[in-house]
């Protein structure tokens, strides 16, 4: 298995053995074998383990933002952010080891008490994407380690090398290598191997629509579902909102990350009154931004992931322009870049057909169509049609606007006056509708919730 740069197609990351069905199925066994010891360890032993993997990773940090930036392509300003984002979320999960709690209820006889036990549900698998490939691996990895599961750990085949330098990074800090497996490739049968194994407690998922929907048939019977899928994301500014800040946080939360990222913004609903002029805003946004290799200090944004996603986003792009919507502003190519590069570049569209792909479903590219209203119910009643309702933003200067706006979009996050991109590690992550499998959000206290089991205990204390 072989990852390549994917602003350079030529140059070879890593090479690394693919996993074999049979040793998918090994190391769910080893798994479970291994997770009684762990659950059964104290509080304070798994904290220490993942303050340990936080220390690693951290000292780790330049080298693996320029793995991320060479595998991924993304600029190395956010490939050094993602890492410190991680080194965050073990942090937390480190804390969270000694919030595994349960509750007491009030005496219903005399003698007699009830409370209930948070316990570990056994072998939870991680399956993780490419556009976050460390930061998103470590919100699923280290909440479950914290409450005492173990783990086995599928990077996305597009970035193996990085799912691999975090696993080494965590066998270092003092999480036992039989506590985290590392499962690697592309092969449908390991994959069911991995998933369908019937010691399998849970899944978490992050990824497409279509895989997703696969998931949940091949999911080994009974294991729970945190599924985190696509985002078609909204965007609406007000005639009151302050229009240049306004276009940095659209077009920041449009472009940054080279559009590739769930949360990012695909449409904006601007107010008719001031849609000329917040359309040249954002265009010139869009103008001054510079497509090029992570590692160039010039560069604002990197290629595509992969040759398949430039080649989706280049025919969604020309479909447009073809259905008679114009480009209001685009992004430049650096110079002397590889042309075989997977160059996609930041454009705005005004004009985009109503039944076009590009307003009826996530983009993950960085495409932004802009769409005129008339009021903000116009703008509402769009945003909460959409089937992935991930996050929303709206743009005003008015409390009561923002606030109207907070309490009827139905998405599972939303935003005043910021970007769509960017979450916290603390904060429930999750959308609603075919966003998220619903039930179980991901990040912070939460995410206990999914790894953990409510046992209630019956206790009667006298003495007969």
């Amino acid at each position: 298995m072989r990852s390549t740069n994917p602003a350079a197609p030529s140059e070879v990351v890593t090479e690394l053995p693919a996993t074999t069905p049979r040793q998918a199925a090994e190391a769910v066994r080893a798994a479970d074998a291994a997770w009684v010891d762990w659950a059964a360890a104290t509080a304070g032993e798994r904290a220490r383990a993942l303050h340990g993997a936080a220390q690693e990773l951290a000292a780790d940090a330049a080298d693996l933002a320029l793995l991320i930036c060479r595998e991924e392509g993304k600029t190395l300003g956010s490939a050094r952010g993602e890492v410190a984002k991680t080194v965050e979320q073990f942090r937390l999960a480190a804390q969270l080891a000694f919030l595994v709690e349960g509750s007491t209820y009030p005496r219903e006889s005399a003698g007699a008490a009830s409370w209930t036990l948070r316990v570990p549900l056994g072998v939870v698998v991680a399956v993780t994407p490419w556009n976050f490939p460390i930061s998103l691996a470590a919100r699923k990895i280290a909440p479950a380690l914290a409450a005492g599961n173990t783990v086995v750990f599928k990077p996305s085949p597009v970035t193996p090398a990085v799912g691999d330098r975090l696993a080494a990074a965590c066998h270092r800090g003092g999480i036992p290598p039989e506590v985290l497996h590392v499962v690697q490739g592309d092969d449908p049968e390991a994959m069911q191997a991995l998933v369908g194994a019937p010691e399998v407690r849970a899944v978490s998922f992050t990824g497409s629509d279509a895989v997703g929907a696969a998931l949940r048939r091949t999911a080994a019977p009974g294991a729970r579902l945190q599924l985190e899928l696509g985002g078609h994301n909204a965007v609406l500014v007000c005639a009151d909102a302050d229009l240049p800040r306004a276009a940095r946080e659209v077009a920041g939360g449009a472009f940054g990350l080279t559009g590739q990222v769930c949360t990012a913004t695909d449409r904006v609903f601007v107010a008719r009154h001031v849609l000329d002029e917040f359309t040249a805003l954002l265009g010139e946004q869009a103008a001054k931004l510079t497509a090029g290799r992570g590692d160039d200090p010039g560069a604002d944004v990197g290629p595509a992931a992969t040759a398949a996603q430039r080649d989706r986003l280049t025919a969604l792009l020309d479909s447009a322009t073809a259905a008679g919507a114009t480009v209001a502003g685009q992004a430049a190519l650096a110079p002397d870049t590889d042309p075989d590069g997977h160059w996609v570049l930041p454009t705005v569209l005004t004009g985009v057909p109503a039944d076009h792909p590009i307003n009826t479903r996530e983009i993950f590219g960085p495409l932004l169509s802009v769409l005129p209203v008339d009021d903000t119910d116009q703008a509402v009643t769009a945003i909460n049609s959409a089937t992935n309702r991930l996050v929303t933003a709206v743009h005003t200067t008015s409390l009561g606007t923002a606030g109207r706006f907070m309490h009827r979009a139905r998405c599972g996050i939303v935003k005043v006056n910021e970007r769509t991109t960017g979450n916290g590690v603390a904060p429930p992550f999750g959308g609603w509708g075919a966003a998220s499998s619903g039930a179980f959000p991901e990040g912070g206290r939460g995410a206990l919730d999914f790894v953990t089991d409510t046992k209630t205990v019956y206790c009667d204390y006298q003495e007969s």
